[in-house]
C-alpha cells in the first residue's frame, strides 16, 4: 500500500535538485565564456604572428632582388668600361646575363636598354637556361611606367609594380606574376642605361600559399590601391589589370578597406569575423646594405578569420556533456528520491506455496526443481532420471555444478552467481553436462530468483530440458555452411546463384568487389542490372537489343561479355553458366571474372604495333593495312577514295637550327592541327621522318583538293610551340584519287608522290594534284 502518490515524489526532488542544477549551469556557462576568449586570443595572436611572417618573407625577397640587382649592375658597368665596338660590349653583357641568370634563381628576363628605353641586350630564362633575344624582337620600353620613374632616380633602385609578365603590351599567357627591379648603368662616358631584372613571384606566391594554410581563415594579398593579388578565389586574383572597378578590395569589403585604407598593420573585428593586416612599402622596408630603393607602390598581407572559423572547437560536444550531466545528476536524483520514498511504501507479501506454483508455472519443462539458499537442490520433478540418469531423491541435497562438464563449469557458477547477485531471472542458458553414464549432454535452464521478505535471494525455481539432438543438428548445419562460405570467401571470381526467373539467391564477397553492388542490394534482384545490349553491340544491330540480353543470361556454357558495374564503369568479363536441380527447381550457378587488365595488355600491344610512337598517329605499317582495306571496299561498293601526300617544307633546317628536340616538337603539333581539321573515319599517318599521308575515304578529287588546301593553310598559320620557342613552318602536299589508272596502292600512292615533288619544286607550300601514276 503507497503512503505518498506520484506528486509528493516530484516536489521532493524539486527541492533537493533545484540548486545543484543552477549551480551546474552557472560554472558551466563561466567555464565556456573563458574558454571562448581564450581561443579569440589565441587566434589573435596567431593571426598576427603569420601575418607578419608573410611580410618578412617578402622583404627578404626583394632584398635578395636588389641585391642580384646591385651585383649584376656592377659587372655589367665593368663591360661597359672595357674597349670594343656597341656590338662586341652588347654580346659580353648578354654573355654576362646568360651565366648570372642561370645561377639566379626566380629570375626570368634581363635587359640592359639605352636611356631612350631601347632594349640593347635582353636574356630570357626558362627553367635555368638562358635565351638571348635579339633582331626584330628587341623592344622600345619608354612609354613603359617603371622606364619613366626610373630615369628620374639617381643611383636607387626601383621596384616596380607587382603584376603580369607583359610582351607587345598584350599579358603573357600563362600568367607569370613578375617584379621589375630597375636601376640606372653608369660607364665612365660609355653608352649609360637602365638595367631592369624581371623577378618571378611563383616562389613568393608558393610561400604564402603554404602559410596560407596555417591560418584559422584565409590570407589575402592586395596593393596600396587595394586590388587583388591573391584573392578569396581564383577568379580575384589580378582582376584589377582588366577591369579595374571590379578588381578592388573595395568593392566587396567596403568596410575594411575603410578601415585598413591608410595604415601600416593592425587587427580589429568586423561584422563577418577578425581582420589582421600588415604593409611592406619604401618605408618599412628594411635592407641591411642601406641602399636607397623606391617602391612603385605598397603591399599589404591580410588575414580574414571569419565568424564560423572563432567557434571553439568541439564546442558542442562540450555543450552536449555538460547537458548530458546535468541529464544524469538528475537521474542519480530521480532515482534516489524514489527509493527513498519506495523503500517508506512498499511491503512484500509472499504466499510461498502460491509463488511456488506461479513460477513452475511460468517455467514449463522437461523436469522441474527448486535450489535453496546453498545452492543444492531442494525440489526435482519430471523426467529428471531420465535426463540425467540419477533419480529425484538421488538428486535432493547435491548441486547443479556436480554435474557440469569441466569446460562449462566456470560460465555456469558464473550465471547463477550473477543472478543471485542481482536477482534477475535467466533464460536460454545452454550449457554442456554429464550424466551418470559419463555421456555429455547438452541442458538448456531457464529459471526465476526466490526472495524473503527482506529481499534476498534465497534460492530459484525453474525447468531444464535435454536439447543434445537440436544442438547437434544444428552445429552439423553451422559446420557445413562455415565450410562454404569459406570457400566461396576465398575465391577471386565473382560467385551468383539465380533462379529460373533470373532472381539473384546468393553473391559473394568477390561478386561485392567486382560489381560494385552489396549482397543486400541484389538478393532478389535480376542479374539484368549489371549487363545492357548497348554496351556489346554494335549500333547496326540495335533491332536486336531486345531479348540480346534475356537471350544471354539463359544460356549454358563460357563466353566474354561486357559488364557494367554498379557506378556505371563498364568492363569486360568472362561468364560461365551452369545449371543446377535442387527442390525441383532448375537453378544456375554463374562465376564471373574481370578481366580489364588482360583486355588493357592486349589493347596495348594492338596500339604499340598500329601508331606512331611520337605523334601518337598510324604508323607505316598499319597505314598501308588501312589503306588496302578502303582500297578494297571502294572496288566492292564503288565509293570514292583519296590520297594525300605531305610533306614539311625545309624540316632539315628546324633540326638544324633549333635541335631535334624542337623538330619533334614541331611533328607532334602539326599531328595534333591536323587531327583537328580531318574526319574520324579518315586515316592520318606518318610514313617517314617529316612525311606523311592521309587516307580520305569517301571523298572524291575537289573534296580532297579542299581538305589539303585548309591543312596547307591551317598549318601555316598555325604557331608550333617548340622547347626552343615559337617556330612557323609550311608543308607541300600531294593529291591523288581513285580511278581507273590509279587503282592500285603502289599507284594512288605515286600519284601522291608525283603531285607532292610537283609542289615542292613550284616552291613549296602548295598544293598540287596528281591523276596519274606517271610523271
Amino acid at each position: 500500500m503507497k503512503t505518498k502518490n506520484s506528486s509528493s515524489v516530484f516536489l521532493y526532488f524539486i527541492k533537493r535538485f533545484f540548486i545543484v542544477a543552477i549551480l551546474i549551469i552557472a560554472v558551466s556557462a563561466w567555464a565556456l565564456v573563458t574558454q571562448r576568449n581564450q581561443y579569440l586570443n589565441i587566434v589573435k595572436n596567431h593571426e598576427v604572428d603569420l601575418v607578419k611572417s608573410n611580410i618578412s618573407a617578402f622583404n627578404s625577397w626583394l632584398e635578395s632582388g636588389i641585391e642580384y640587382t646591385g651585383i649584376l649592375a656592377g659587372l655589367v658597368e665593368d663591360q661597359l668600361a672595357m674597349q670594343g665596338d656597341p656590338h662586341e660590349i652588347d654580346n659580353r653583357i648578354a654573355e654576362v646575363f646568360s651565366v648570372f641568370g642561370s645561377r639566379c634563381k626566380g629570375c626570368v628576363q634581363m635587359r640592359y636598354l639605352s636611356s631612350d628605353g631601347m632594349e640593347l641586350v635582353r636574356v630570357n630564362i626558362a627553367d635555368g637556361r638562358p635565351l638571348r633575344v635579339s633582331g626584330n624582337y628587341l623592344q622600345n620600353k619608354s612609354g613603359r611606367a617603371y622606364i619613366k620613374e626610373a630615369s628620374k632616380l639617381k643611383d636607387d633602385v626601383y621596384i616596380s609594380r607587382f603584376d603580369l609578365n607583359m610582351e607587345f603590351g598584350k599579358v603573357v599567357v600563362p600568367y607569370t606574376p613578375v617584379i621589375r627591379v630597375v636601376k640606372k648603368i653608369y660607364a665612365k662616358g660609355m653608352r649609360p642605361g637602365f638595367l631592369v631584372i624581371n623577378f618571378s613571384g611563383e616562389q613568393l606566391f608558393r610561400i604564402f600559399s603554404e602559410t596560407g594554410a596555417e591560418s584559422f581563415g584565409n590570407l589575402y594579398l592586395i596593393n596600396d590601391d587595394g586590388g587583388w593579388i591573391v584573392g578569396p578565389d581564383e577568379t580575384y586574383d589580378w582582376k584589377f589589370l582588366f577591369k579595374p572597378e571590379e578588381g578592388l578590395i573595395e568593392r566587396e569589403f567596403p568596410d575594411v578597406w575603410n578601415e585598413i585604407r591608410g595604415k601600416n598593420h593592425g587587427q580589429f573585428t568586423a561584422s563577418d569575423g577578425v581582420y589582421t593586416f600588415d604593409s611592406l612599402s619604401s618605408n618599412s622596408f628594411h635592407y641591411v646594405l642601406r641602399q636607397d630603393v623606391v617602391f612603385r607602390e605598397g603591399w599589404k598581407v591580410v588575414s580574414r578569420v571569419p565568424d564560423e572559423a572563432l567557434v571553439v572547437p568541439r564546442r558542442n560536444a562540450m555543450l552536449f556533456l555538460l547537458s548530458f550531466l546535468v541529464l544524469m545528476v538528475g537521474y542519480l536524483f530521480w532515482r534516489q528520491t524514489s527509493m527513498t520514498v519506495a523503500s517508506e511504501d512498499i511491503r512484500l507479501a509472499l504466499e510461498d506455496s502460491e509463488k511456488r506454483f506461479m513460477d513452475v508455472s511460468d517455467a514449463a519443462g522437461e523436469f522441474i526443481w527448486e535450489t535453496g539458499p546453498d545452492g543444492s537442490f531442494v525440489f526435482v520433478t519430471g523426467r529428471a532420471e531420465d535426463v540425467l540418469g540419477y533419480s529425484a531423491e538421488e538428486l535432493i541435497g547435491r548441486s547443479p555444478f556436480d554435474f557440469v562438464d569441466e569446460e562449462s563449469s566456470w560460465d555456469v557458477r558464473k550465471e547463477f552467481l550473477d543472478a543471485a547477485q542481482f536477482g534477475h531471472n535467466f533464460r536460454g542458458l545452454v550449457f554442456k553436462f554429464v550424466n551418470r553414464d559419463g555421456r555429455k549432454i547438452w541442458l538448456e535452464f531457464n529459471g526465476v530468483p526466490v526472495f524473503d521478505a527482506e529481499g534476498t535471494v534465497t534460492g530459484f525455481r525453474g525447468a531444464t530440458s535435454d536439447i543434445s539432438a537440436q544442438k547437434k543438428a544444428v552445429q552439423d548445419l553451422q559446420d557445413r555452411e562455415d565450410m562454404l562460405q569459406s570457400i566461396s570467401d576465398s575465391v577471386q571470381d565473382a560467385l551468383v546463384l539465380m533462379d529460373e526467373k533470373g532472381l539473384v539467391h546468393f553473391w559473394n564477397p568477390a561478386a561485392e568487389k567486382i560489381f560494385g553492388f552489396r549482397a543486400d542490394e541484389m538478393l532478389g534482384e535480376s542479374l539484368q542490372c549489371c549487363f545492357f545490349a548497348e554496351d556489346n553491340l554494335s549500333p547496326d544491330d540495335s533491332e536486336a537489343d531486345v531479348n540480346y540480353i534475356d537471350g544471354l543470361l539463359s544460356s549454358y556454357g563460357s563466353f566474354t561479355v561486357n559488364v557494367r558495374r554498379k557506378g556505371g564503369d563498364v568492363f569486360p568479363a568472362e561468364v560461365l553458366l551452369s545449371p543446377l536441380r535442387k527442390d525441383e527447381q532448375w537453378w544456375v550457378v554463374g562465376t564471373f571474372r574481370d578481366v580489364t587488365e588482360r583486355k588493357e595488355a592486349e589493347d596495348k600491344l594492338r596500339k604499340l604495333a598500329t601508331t606512331d610512337s611520337l605523334t601518337g598517329l598510324s604508323n607505316r605499317r598499319f597505314f598501308m593495312e588501312s589503306a588496302e582495306e578502303a582500297l578494297e571496299r571502294t572496288r566492292r561498293y564503288g565509293r570514292e577514295l583519296s590520297l594525300l601526300m605531305m610533306d614539311i617544307d625545309y624540316f632539315k633546317t628546324v633540326n638544324d637550327m633549333h635541335g631535334h628536340d624542337a623538330g619533334d616538337d614541331v611533328l607532334k603539333d602539326l599531328s595534333r592541327t591536323g587531327l583537328k581539321i580531318l574526319r574520324n573515319i579518315d586515316v592520318f599517318g606518318r610514313i617517314g621522318g617529316e612525311e606523311f599521308s592521309i587516307l580520305l575515304p569517301d571523298t572524291g578529287l575537289e573534296g580532297a583538293g579542299q581538305v589539303a588546301e585548309r591543312l596547307r593553310s591551317e598549318i601555316e598559320s598555325t604557331a608550333m610551340n617548340t622547347r626552343s620557342g615559337v617556330l612557323n613552318i609550311t608543308v607541300s602536299i600531294g593529291v591523288a584519287t581513285f580511278n581507273e589508272e590509279t587503282n592500285t596502292l603502289e599507284h594512288l600512292l605515286k600519284a601522291a608522290d608525283i603531285g607532292l615533288y610537283a609542289a615542292k619544286e613550284a616552291g613549296r607550300n602548295q598544293v598540287k594534284v596528281q591523276l596519274s601514276p606517271k610523271n
